[in-house]
């Protein structure tokens, strides 16, 4: 009896413990992640009301333009291969420099100064998977203590 009940106990946890992690970002709505990029962005660089709803626009507009462009590679229903693949991470790398360029448009140099620093960081968190080349999933050793990455 005692090993059922510490059983259900168990379960139990593992359940709310699995139900309290927050959602992950392509559950999440599009809306709710451009709220939550422009109120990054204030925290960090102080925007104005007119910079937030200006931001909020350009982040709006690129993300109906990702949607647009997930339901036309869906409706083709073909797998792509892994030329096809590239040219579109190239192609979401170019939208994302036009939108950063619009965004950095609209802000004061000391802004523009933080935005860019924020953009470098960002650049360089997550390295470990594809970047370098490695298809197991497992990280690369650092080589001196930096970043992994050739462009420094």
């Amino acid at each position: 009896m005692k090993k059922i009940v510490l059983m259900l106990v168990v379960a139990l946890m593992g359940t709310l413990v699995t139900n309290a992690q927050p959602p992950r970002r392509h559950d999440m709505d599009p809306q709710r992640m451009v709220e939550q990029r422009v109120e990054r962005l204030d925290k960090a660089l102080s925007l104005s009301a007119e910079q937030k709803a200006e931001i909020t626009k350009i982040y709006s507009e690129e993300m109906e333009a990702m949607k647009k462009d997930r339901a036309a590679r869906k409706d083709k229903g073909e797998k792509p291969d892994e030329s096809i693949m590239q040219a579109k991470r190239q192609q979401m790398q170019a939208q994302r420099e036009a939108t950063d360029a619009k965004v950095e448009s609209l802000l004061t140099p000391e802004q523009a100064a933080k935005f860019a620093q924020m953009k470098k960081k960002q650049g360089h968190q997550g390295h470990g998977n594809r970047h370098d080349g490695r298809q197991d999933g497992k990280r690369a050793p650092r080589h001196d203590g930096g970043c992994c990455c050739k462009d420094k």
